[in-house]
């Protein structure tokens, strides 16, 4: 009853608006660089 919070949480993903790659919500995408439907970080093509 004491560790009843501890239980570990499914990970959130949804899908990039730009490129369509999985990323966690609210953070820049790995794989395009994009953040909130703007280019933050320039990647590599």
């Amino acid at each position: 009853m004491r560790r009843a919070h501890d239980a570990l949480t499914v990970a959130a993903f949804q899908e990039c608006s730009n490129c369509g790659e999985l990323k966690r919500p609210h953070n820049l995408c790995t794989g395009c660089g994009h953040y909130n439907g703007r280019e933050v970080v320039a990647t590599e093509a």
